[in-house]
């Protein structure tokens, strides 16, 4: 691959913390070497005491772009210059970009990443599905976000902390009358607080996906077991994603994949939002399965 004779023009990277297992430099990496473009991509963990600054040096050096994990999709809302129209309804950003006039804008493809994997993986569309969602952090506002704009039927959130899962519902209360959406929407935490039993039960009776956004390191098997119980009434004509591609997340698997019509991990929602967060930088899209192709034989 050639080297760029602008520099700035060509690093890219992803911010997050505790990331050894990021395939995000192999996998951009990799489309910049199929497209033949310039394009470098490296990986900065950065602690959250550190992360200010760390934003402050991207900018200061000129790089072109970026994308954002956890634990910063909310957090670097503050440190943008500007933001999409889809970033800033959803309040979460995953994808930066250094526009033509200079400035750093945000944005979310993890919204199109989300829709292309329940497609891809399941042969399915969203439309008119009964969903369960566990969590409500910023991986969970895309993946909400897509369920609205894909009209869902219903979505039942379940988050560890009942205040958070409230909090999300109302936001995404406006979402549904900008994108015109009647997707119901009802949220409760682990052990099912504010939720009836008979709504509990045909939730999940019906449901027909079931999507995990909870990270692996938020400590959440310590509470998985309840939370097991209750989704023992859930039949076994529903497909199981796990948006996480960590072998770590297999927590939710190892007890629901038995029940599923197929389990999904979140691979194939990475590589889409990865194609999506590189066409931001560079006009250029690669299509998923020459990407797909290539990879097969790395990883």
């Amino acid at each position: 691959m050639k080297i760029s004779t602008d520099f700035n023009l060509s690093l890219c990277g992803i911010f997050g913390y505790k990331i050894d297992y990021t395939l995000s430099p192999l996998i951009h990496n990799s489309i910049a070497k199929l497209l033949d473009i310039n394009l470098c991509y490296g990986k900065f963990d950065v602690s959250p005491e550190l992360f200010p600054a760390a934003v402050k040096g991207f900018k200061a050096m000129g790089m072109k772009g970026a994308n954002v994990t956890q634990p910063y999709k909310t957090e670097v809302l503050k440190y943008l210059d500007c933001l999409d129209g889809e970033a800033a309804t959803v309040g979460a950003v995953n994808t930066i970009n250094r526009e033509s006039d200079g400035f750093y804008r945000g944005y979310n493809t993890d919204i199109t990443g989300f829709i292309n994997a329940v497609n891809y993986e399941f042969n399915e569309d969203i439309t008119g599905k009964t969903v369960i969602m566990l969590g409500a952090g910023g991986a969970a506002r895309a993946v909400l976000y897509a369920l609205i704009k894909s009209n869902a039927k219903y979505v039942l959130i379940i988050n560890r902390t009942f205040s958070n899962a409230e909090k999300l519902k109302k936001e995404a209360d406006l979402w549904k009358k900008s994108l015109n959406s009647f997707t119901e929407i009802i949220y409760t935490d682990f052990k099912f607080t504010g939720v009836s039993e008979k709504t509990d039960i045909a939730f999940i009776e019906d449901c027909g996906i079931l999507i995990n956004t909870v990270t692996p390191s938020d400590g959440n098997k310590n509470f998985a077991g309840g939370l097991f119980n209750r989704l023992n009434f859930i039949k076994n004509n529903f497909f199981l994603m796990d948006i996480s591609y960590s072998e770590k997340s297999s927590f939710i698997s190892s007890v629901l994949e038995e029940k599923c019509l197929k389990f999904a991990n979140g691979l194939s929602m990475l590589l889409f939002q990865a194609i999506e967060s590189f066409y931001v930088w560079t006009g250029r899209r690669i299509e998923f399965n020459y990407l797909k192709d290539f990879l097969s034989g790395i990883f």
